[in-house]
């Protein structure tokens, strides 16, 4: 883009972001991460535009250098919640748990409403449970709870809901609980697309259920009535 060829602002980064789609469309990732970068730093707080760069990474690969330059931004725009939940994502892949913990909790202030964030919190919370250096566990899975359920509120106990509570419980071992919440799932009558219909993933983790109960007629019933193409 020319400086100075647009009167008006708004038309210049209407072109950058159709240059990025157009270049990620093309397979050129890495032409895109640099407009994108640029696009990002103009409107650190856009989180259209900041998810449109979670695509642009995820087609680059460049993971490591894309966080250095979140964490850049995030210096620069301290209030940006898209750069803290990034910046938690990145913190949590690296096993920091806590440090991920403080990152979501500082956009849950800015947006306590986002049923995103409460999940994000209810998960990290759930991991730090299963860590060696979690001092009170029990007090940690409260916590982490009391989030999943502000979470299951705000999206009005749908499908995705009632999966992801299941899977919190299973991984805790509370298998009756996670039981209830697959089941739901199975039962559920949300017209959903393939991609986001979850009744094949809650059918094969109660199929697990049931195996390690003995129940092996049943997993295998579930098996083949979900899980088969």
């Amino acid at each position: 883009l020319v400086p100075g060829r647009f009167p008006q602002p708004g038309h210049a980064h209407l072109l950058r972001l159709w240059s990025v789609v157009v270049s990620l469309n093309a397979g050129e990732a890495n032409a895109a991460y640099e407009t994108v970068r640029y696009t990002c730093s103009l409107r650190p707080h856009s989180i259209p535009i900041w998810n449109l760069f979670n695509k642009v990474i995820n087609a680059a690969g460049n993971h490591k250098y894309a966080y250095k330059f979140v964490l850049r931004c995030l210096l620069r725009n301290p209030t940006s919640v898209p750069c803290m939940i990034l910046m938690g994502h990145h913190c949590q892949m690296s096993g920091s748990t806590k440090l991920a913990l403080g990152e979501y909790l500082r956009a849950y202030k800015a947006m306590p409403q986002e049923p995103l964030i409460n999940l994000l919190i209810g998960v990290g919370y759930l991991s730090h449970v299963m860590s060696r250096r979690c001092q009170d566990r029990n007090t940690t899975a409260i916590r982490s709870f009391t989030f999943l359920f502000q979470y299951a509120k705000k999206r009005k106990w749908s499908q995705e809901v009632y999966y992801n509570l299941g899977r919190a419980f299973h991984q805790l071992g509370l298998v009756s609980f996670a039981h209830q919440c697959y089941e739901q799932v199975l039962q559920m009558d949300e017209t959903l697309s393939p991609e986001l219909d979850l009744k094949r993933e809650a059918a094969y983790n109660l199929s697990l259920i049931y195996r390690a109960s003995g129940a092996r007629d049943y997993a295998f019933h579930l098996l083949a009535t979900y899980c088969t193409f």
